[in-house]
């Protein structure tokens, strides 16, 4: 979430908030908005951390309108008239309802054109989606603000969550926006960044100690674009112990229900996007089972960086190095199937320490992180009041 800096008076405002047409494609007239959400997010992100890498795509916005089975959302942009008279985006808020699990939650993101902060876009956005929360029954809201450095811990305006693992600035303008909302810290997660090609020998070293490790008790497969029908119920239930076992300190978060349906619709939702991807999972031997796993995700027309998705291992094979197994025989596999790559990015919670070794181990540093905040509805104070 990012945010205007406090607001100031405007006696006439060129822009208003309405509620986006739905484009059934990026091709139909009423795609505009799709359009013009994704150029805020870019626009935010290249202010932020230089880049626009992970900024959301016009297709990501399409495919998930598209795709609400499992998380509802509810969008509005602020506009005002281009030159030609159609409507130009200037920022967007959306809420996203989880549908079949922790459907007490509200997550919101409201970003505003960096040209346009300042000029009560962001509360004329949170406010009506605020509303829309507690009209749903909603309990609890959270939010996640993106930041492109961490400060020293040390530093005068560090600001440290509950759990102490981490720090944001306080000056950071989204922090300020979400605390004047009432939302307040509880997570800071590390965004990572691992530049390719790694030294010769890197990968193979990391996999040779982990095998190692593992012994005979343990093989690996790999998959490209699929995960065969054998291994997806097993594949499932690895998604849904991740939503289990990451660390999320005093975010109000209940795991998520997985199944082969699931699994199959976060597939499909990949290809609509035009994304490719790269999967290792750990079969434990003696039993058949599926004892871990890890994914690289990455767009066709983003051929030079890649996202590291999940990872995990089940607790009953833990203590073999299986996270470092899959992910040095993935990394492995992504350098044959992705060569264009040049950067992987990655999120772990500051809580997740054995996971950041693991990534601080293969080579990723620090590239910035985000703050999760959180508060209930009902203690909320509507903006302005």
């Amino acid at each position: 979430m990012t945010s205007p800096a406090p607001q100031t008076d405007v006696a006439t405002p060129t822009w208003r908030v309405v509620a986006p047409p739905h484009a059934p494609s990026l091709d139909h007239p009423d795609a505009w908005a799709y359009r013009g959400i994704a150029d805020v997010e870019q626009a935010a992100a290249v202010a932020e951390f230089g880049d626009d890498h992970t900024a959301p795509r016009a297709i990501d916005v399409l495919v998930g309108m598209n795709h609400q089975e499992y998380t509802r959302r509810e969008r509005l942009v602020a506009v005002e008239d281009g030159p030609d008279g159609a409507p130009r985006v200037v920022g967007h808020g959306v809420l996203f309802l989880p549908v079949q699990d922790n459907q007490h939650l509200a997550d919101i993101r409201v970003v505003v054109a960096p040209s346009h902060r300042g000029r009560g876009i962001g509360s004329a956005l949170f406010e009506p989606l605020r509303r829309r929360a507690v009209a749903e029954g909603r309990t609890t809201l959270l939010g996640e603000i993106e930041f492109a450095a961490e400060p020293r811990a040390d530093a005068p305006e560090a600001v440290r969550p509950p759990s102490g693992n981490g720090s944001v600035s306080a000056d950071l303008p989204g922090l300020r926006f979400a605390r004047r909302a009432g939302l307040r810290l509880e997570l800071v997660a590390r965004r990572s960044a691992l530049d390719l090609p790694l030294a010769d020998g890197t990968v193979e070293r990391f996999e040779s100690e982990a095998r190692a490790a593992a012994g005979e008790g343990y093989r690996t497969h790999t998959w490209v674009d699929e995960i065969p029908d054998a291994w997806i119920d097993q594949y499932a239930l690895l998604e849904q112990r991740l939503s289990t076992d990451e660390p999320n300190a005093g975010l109000e978060l209940e795991p998520e229900h997985w199944d082969a349906a699931r699994v199959r619709q976060m597939l499909d939702q990949m290809v609509e996007r035009g994304q490719g991807f790269v999967v290792t999972v750990a079969e434990h031997v003696a039993t058949g089972e599926l004892a871990g796993m890890t994914m690289l995700i990455y767009a066709h027309d983003r051929p030079e960086f890649t996202d590291q998705e999940s990872t995990v291992v089940l607790p009953a094979h833990r203590g073999h190095r299986l996270g470092m197994l899959v992910k040095a025989v993935n990394l492995r596999a992504h350098a044959r199937v992705r060569p264009t790559t040049r950067r992987i990015y990655t999120w772990n919670n500051e809580d997740n320490q054995h996971m950041l070794a693991i990534n601080v181990a293969l080579g990723f540093r620090p590239s910035g992180g985000s703050a999760e905040v959180q508060a209930r509805l009902a203690e909320l104070t509507p903006l302005g009041a």
